[in-house]
């Protein structure tokens, strides 16, 4: 984490004024039109990380305003980044586009040099972890979105009705509540289509003292001294490696299934604006087609992960080298690597997530209704993948469809912005370089659908409309200020905007 400069705070307060001042000159929360009903929230995110703090200001942005963001960490540690992340930075470049929607004074670019300078933000290529999570709980504030802290969903119930409230079963302090919304976001982020990929042949029989996922929250200072091997070729186990080692390891040892790593990463590429706005107008068979190659060329670990493993002698890497089988032999765990025996003390899962949306309580009363794939897209032979079958099939705007539409026609008023978007999306919503135009994509979504309900409202409103604008015929009377010609030149925000005479 970077050292802040000693006049950080009066630079953020002069930062904090300057969004102020450019959200009110987009008119920002200027009409209130959608009818209010009553203990009925217009749309209640689940997940309060950068996806769901994003999509609740950009609904603000469209003067949606009954809106709430339940998050299960405490206040200020929403999302891995301080909690279970081990990596020293993001891994998106911090030149991308972040959760400022194009409010330049909102970027992370304006807050780290408003609270570290120019000269640090020159320095850096990516974000420090940590950093960018005090960049979200300034977002969060300086927004002003409204986040529940510490409140687990236990479930969403559907409607009683086609048009009806969803009935959302939470916990908060061990206090049980049910909140009403017309509208439920999914902002559940990696593991949110299903949870974490534990090889059961692997680690089910072993004894839970002895292994952990990447994913956990694990005190790795109980590592020193000891053996330790990794299975998984992706970032989150070359970190884990890596914060083995800083933590007093005796010898970190990873294995990778392939034959080699890969070098070019797919997401690079992926990081353009008309691909991140346009993957998803593409049809299904060209979407089953990318995202099967961007299974088989699969993607590096980062440079940075693999330099943190390798700054230790006692580090190893070794590929084509998959785990067959392990035991217990007395407190060493026995692994067979590829016909050969390893011995540890402890063992890291870097084996990723899976796609199960049975795995998730929040969508278990409607689980059954939801299309997948596999219900709505036939590959060519030979094209088949399982796995893929699995991800939901989403609509343009990240929203739930039904298997059957009679049976279920409040389904597209539920959205997924996490994991579970990828096949239909590209770059899912809840990935950094896919935020700013999938929360575009999810938002206009939502808005349209609104707009559509409440015609009726919207045209008594309409009819209703009698504030006089025109108030005077003839002469101006004398008493009212003349009218100001435009000068040649006007200042904004320190910047000189020349104008033709």
């Amino acid at each position: 984490m970077s050292l802040p400069l000693a006049d950080s705070s009066h630079r953020l307060e002069i930062l904090t004024e300057r969004i102020r001042y450019e959200l009110d000159l987009l008119s920002y929360r200027s009409k209130d039109w959608i009818p209010a009903v009553d203990g009925v929230l217009d749309v209640l995110i689940i997940g309060g990380g950068h996806a769901g703090q994003t999509a609740a200001f950009a609904l603000a942005r469209k003067d949606v305003r009954r809106v709430l963001v339940l998050d299960e960490a405490a206040a200020g540690s929403e999302g891995p980044w301080s909690t279970t992340a081990k990596m020293h930075t993001l891994r998106t470049p911090k030149t991308l586009k972040g959760p400022d929607l194009d409010i330049p004074s909102l970027s992370p670019h304006e807050w780290f040099v408003a609270r570290f300078g120019q000269e640090r933000w020159d320095a850096i290529s990516y974000i420090p972890r940590e950093d960018w999570q005090q960049y979200l709980a300034f977002y969060r504030r300086v927004t002003g979105i409204v986040v529940r802290n510490e409140t687990r969903v236990l479930r969403v119930d559907p409607p009683t009705s086609a048009d009806g409230p969803f009935f959302v079963h939470t916990s908060t302090a061990g206090e049980e509540d049910v909140l009403l919304a017309r509208r439920v976001v999914f902002a559940t982020g990696l593991e949110g289509a299903g949870g974490v990929s534990v090889p059961e042949n692997l680690f089910g029989h072993l004894p839970r003292s002895v292994w952990s996922h990447t994913s956990d929250a694990f005190d790795f200072a109980a590592l020193k001294g000891k053996r330790v091997g990794v299975v998984g070729g992706g970032a989150s186990a070359f970190d884990a490696a890596a914060t083995a080692l800083d933590n007093g390891a005796l010898r970190v040892d990873s294995f990778m299934r392939r034959a080699a790593m890969p070098s070019a990463n797919p997401l690079r590429w992926m990081e353009w604006v008309a691909f991140l706005e346009h993957y998803a107008d593409w049809d299904d068979s060209m979407k089953w087609a990318f995202t099967r190659r961007v299974l088989d060329v699969d993607q590096p670990t980062t440079q940075g992960s693999l330099w943190r493993c390798y700054a230790y002698d006692n580090f190893s890497l070794s590929f084509g080298s998959p785990w067959l089988s392990t035991r217990m032999d007395g407190d060493e765990i026995v692994v067979d690597v590829a016909g050969r025996e390893h011995r540890f003390d402890y063992l890291i899962a870097g084996t990723g997530v899976t796609v199960d949306l049975y795995r998730r309580p929040e969508l278990a009363a409607f689980v059954d209704e939801i299309a997948l794939w596999g219900d709505r897209f036939q590959p060519e032979p030979g094209a088949e993948n399982a796995g893929l079958a699995r991800y939901p099939y989403l609509g343009s705007d990240f929203s739930f469809t039904a298997k059957d539409a009679a049976a279920a026609p409040w389904m597209s008023r539920l959205y997924h912005f996490a994991q579970g978007a990828r096949v239909t999306m590209g770059i899912s919503g809840h990935q950094l370089s896919g935020l700013p135009t999938g929360v575009q994509r999810l938002v206009w979504g939502i808005t349209r659908e609104q707009f559509r309900e409440n015609a009726a409202a919207i045209w008594a409103d309409f009819q209703a409309y009698d504030t006089p604008e025109l108030v005077n015929i003839g002469r101006r009377p004398e008493h009212l200020p003349q009218p100001q010609v435009s000068s040649s030149s006007s200042r904004l925000l320190g910047w000189e905007v020349v104008t033709s005479e």
